[in-house]
């Protein structure tokens, strides 16, 4: 019987701690949690009932007894009803409220919830039908008067009594000498916060002005202008480093008696990140960087205005050193990055018969004397070196070839262009370099039918600028060879 009586006990001691524990939840004292008006500044026709809301079921009688709306010192008479359970109180007054008028809400300890239990204090809130006379105040403002700046995008704060029109600050707010700045305000427009959109000048006093037409809601306004200044002092700019923007590879000044230096690499496209100690006035920034030879180039500087990046509008030239100036100390390099490389024409050989059995490779040479004969399948191979990373761009080499006979002394009809020919195969040519990239060369054949016409005469054969790899890199000058046809 033991046994089965102990679970019985067990569901009996819960129950009693359920009991006890919802009990003792309703010891806790009662509390407003809200009210209405809830302003200490409100218009007349805009309060119609008096709200309380409590965190649990009141008891009406004595909650109401408890209750009082006063007119400066004499209650007010009015009807009483609840909603949501008995936690809300609404009271309607018996005649409306008037304008210009103090009014004083009171709930005393008296008040007490379903379980007997009273506010802990007495609840009283004041409130006014009557707009507002009290002008605002400037609580706080930074950077504080005659600060010195150090931070070119120091922003300036305000916080206020009580929430501003937006509007007025707008119109009210002055930096002197102007710089462009965002307004950012707080969710209830007491306070908020200007920052500049470009860095202070060096060496400048800046003043700040609230004008006094800032107003609040109700429109009173600053008793007077608002004002302070700050400084910005000027520092000596100090270059910190200049790198290759594509790798990285520092530029190191150039001591004196030195050229360049040679292990540096740079490309034509290459730009430059600038970096300073501390920001470079907007005034100076023009003054500061000198490049020869005279090359155009565009200056992009972070909002901060200590690092820059320095590019170029057109490539820089292949083979050639430049010198770039700024504040004090110098710098020089040449553009001879292996992806720069211009295109060069090496040689042009002659094949009078490319189907013979064992065909001619002959070397025309500037000025030289030749025998061309008459030739269904004769061909000129043009050997070019270029960039080890590039090919050559087959349409650049058609529109930049010609093959001129002077004095009609040979017929020439260009039949196709052949890249990189097989059959025959073209001559061997030893490694070409330049330093120690070596380059390579690739070979374009020209087949053509030529037709002798007069005894003597001359060829020349020419290549203009056009040629182009696929790097974008053109023949530095144009190539021509002239040879002598006897």
């Amino acid at each position: 019987m033991r046994l089965h009586c102990l679970p019985f006990f067990i569901l009996v001691l819960l129950l009693f701690a359920c009991s006890f524990a919802r009990e003792f939840q309703r010891m806790e004292p009662p509390k407003i949690l809200s009210y209405f008006p809830d302003r200490p500044y409100i218009k007349a026709s805009e309060v119609s009932e008096i709200l309380l809301r409590f965190s649990t079921a009141m008891e009406p009688q004595n909650t109401e007894e408890a209750f009082s709306l006063k007119a400066n010192t004499t209650p007010l008479a009015g009807t009483f009803h609840w909603e949501d359970g008995d936690r809300t109180l609404v009271f309607v007054p018996l005649s409306p409220l008037n304008d210009k008028e103090t009014y004083i809400l009171s709930v005393s300890t008296i008040a007490e919830d379903k379980w007997g239990n009273s506010l802990l204090e007495e609840f009283h809130h004041t409130f006014h039908t009557k707009e507002e006379t009290v002008p605002p105040k400037v609580l706080t403002a930074s950077p504080s008067s005659n600060a010195m700046v150090t931070d070119p995008l120091q922003p300036i704060r305000f916080t206020f009594s009580e929430p501003i029109e937006r509007e007025s600050i707008l119109r009210g707010f002055t930096l002197t000498p102007s710089v462009p700045g965002v307004f950012s305000f707080s969710d209830n427009s007491d306070s908020f916060v200007w920052t500049p959109m470009e860095p202070y000048r060096q060496g400048e006093t800046y003043q700040v002005t609230l004008r006094k037409d800032v107003c609040d809601a109700s429109g009173n306004c600053l008793v007077e202008d608002y004002r302070f200044s700050f400084q910005v002092p000027k520092s000596e700019s100090k270059l910190l480093s200049i790198t290759c923007l594509s790798h990285g590879t520092p530029l190191t000044p150039t001591p004196p008696g030195t050229y360049v230096e040679p292990s540096l690499r740079i490309e034509k496209n290459e730009s430059f990140r600038i970096r300073f100690a501390s920001p470079i006035d907007p005034e100076t920034r023009d003054s500061i960087l000198l490049f020869y030879p005279t090359t155009a180039y565009r200056t992009d500087w972070n909002s901060a205005g200590d690092e820059l990046i320095l590019s170029f509008s057109e490539p820089l030239s292949w083979n050639t050193v430049y010198e770039l100036k700024i504040l004090s100390s110098t710098f020089r390099f040449r553009v001879n990055g292996p992806l720069s490389i211009p295109p060069e024409v090496r040689q042009i050989i002659y094949i009078p018969d490319t189907t013979a059995p064992t065909p001619l490779h002959e070397e025309l040479l500037f000025c030289h004397n030749y025998t061309f004969i008459d030739s269904d399948h004769a061909a000129f191979d043009v050997y070019v070196s270029l960039s080890p990373n590039a090919s050559l761009v087959t349409s650049s080499f058609l529109s930049s070839f010609s093959l001129e006979a002077g004095n009609g002394c040979l017929d020439f009809r260009l039949l196709w262009v052949e890249e990189n020919p097989t059959s025959p195969p073209p001559q061997t040519l030893p490694p070409l370099q330049v330093g120690d990239t070596y380059l390579k060369v690739q070979v374009l054949r020209v087949y053509c039918r030529i037709i002798p016409v007069f005894t003597s005469g001359t060829v020349t054969f020419t290549l203009r600028k056009e040629l182009q790899d696929d790097l974008g890199n053109h023949l530095s000058n144009p190539y021509t060879l002239i040879v002598n046809k006897q």
